[in-house]
């Protein structure tokens, strides 16, 4: 493998240290060294290639920082398709470093400065972790401002002069859950946001044949839609619901349709209760999607790769 090929298959920046090369390959490793591509479901063929990838780029690499650990490297840009016709597929494992395990980077540490990271690019503003998530915030900001009942704008939507029915504490309640909900999760989690950028980015990298990596810096790999099912609090959601249905069983006339509604209220209350201890059939059932979800995005993500450019298992399409 060439230097080139090597500065291609780790993703290094244009100017980079001997930290950003460690941190580049680590970051490679804990995706698809053996242990970990057996929890994230990837094909062990796949992933194995890919380490072995990562292990002969590092190898060839860290020689420049043999003499000189504090230098800063510049890299040379080649094309995708040269760096993969120069990575040899058919090579077994191989190890890193002075010893043959390809976690020891005893002495690789140093406390150098990040080299300075070339402009960022319109997609990556647009499609980073920081503009989706401000636009969604402010989303949300929005439709909490016109429809939260107890703001003056708002009162004369749901406050009324004569009775009030159950009906009508569903949707105050309701129009006070909701809106305020999606803004504070939003706010804490970004994973609305993170979902949309990795759908849109998935996208733009399949029309384009260039994949970006847009994630934080000190996030993990993992698909937002998991977290989106899996960090619910569906307690919280469900107690609306079940309002509108006892209220909708309490003015319901026809006898058939009032038990129908009375007992789908009572069983959807029940799990509502039991969704306050994480239990229930709603938190089971997203947990036991959200990990269907997680093993489709792997499968997805894995051709987005592989149509770029940056994923091989040995073999031609």
């Amino acid at each position: 493998m060439t230097k080139e090929a090597a500065e291609q298959v780790l993703e290094l920046p244009r100017r980079y240290t001997k930290a950003e090369l460690r941190r580049a390959y680590t970051d490679l490793a804990r995706q698809y060294h053996p242990d970990a591509a057996v929890n994230r479901h990837f094909d062990p063929t796949l992933a194995q290639s890919r380490m072995v990838e990562a292990n002969k780029a590092y190898e060839v690499l860290r020689q420049q920082f043999a003499y000189d650990s504090d230098r800063v490297v510049e890299r040379e840009f080649v094309s995708t398709a040269q760096t993969f016709a120069s990575v040899d597929w058919d090579t077994e494992w191989a190890g890193v470093g002075e010893t043959d395990n390809p976690w020891d980077f005893a002495g690789d540490f140093d406390t150098t400065p990040a080299p300075e990271k070339a402009p960022l690019s319109l997609r990556s503003v647009l499609l980073g972790p920081v503009v989706p998530r401000i636009a969604f915030i402010a989303l949300f900001a929005w439709l909490w401002w016109r429809n939260f009942p107890l703001l003056p704008q708002n009162m004369a939507g749901f406050v009324s002069v004569g009775d009030w029915t159950l009906m009508d504490v569903a949707r105050l309640v309701s129009a006070m859950v909701y809106p305020t909900y999606l803004l504070v999760y939003e706010t804490l989690s970004g994973n609305v946001s993170c979902f949309v950028r990795e759908v849109l980015n998935g996208v733009v990298s399949w029309i384009t044949r260039r994949y970006v990596d847009l994630r934080p810096k000190s996030s993990s790999y993992g698909c937002a839609l998991y977290k989106l099912l899996k960090n619910q609090v569906y307690a919280l959601l469900l107690a609306p619901i079940v309002l509108y249905l006892v209220a909708a069983c309490v003015h319901e006339n026809m006898i058939v349709v009032k038990v129908v509604l009375g007992v789908i209220a009572l069983v959807m209350g029940i799990d509502t209760l039991a969704a306050c201890v994480r239990g229930g059939f709603v938190n089971v059932w997203a947990s036991s999607l959200a990990e269907r979800v997680e093993a489709q995005y792997l499968l997805l993500r894995a051709r987005v790769l592989k149509r770029c450019g940056q994923w091989s298992d040995g073999k031609s399409d």
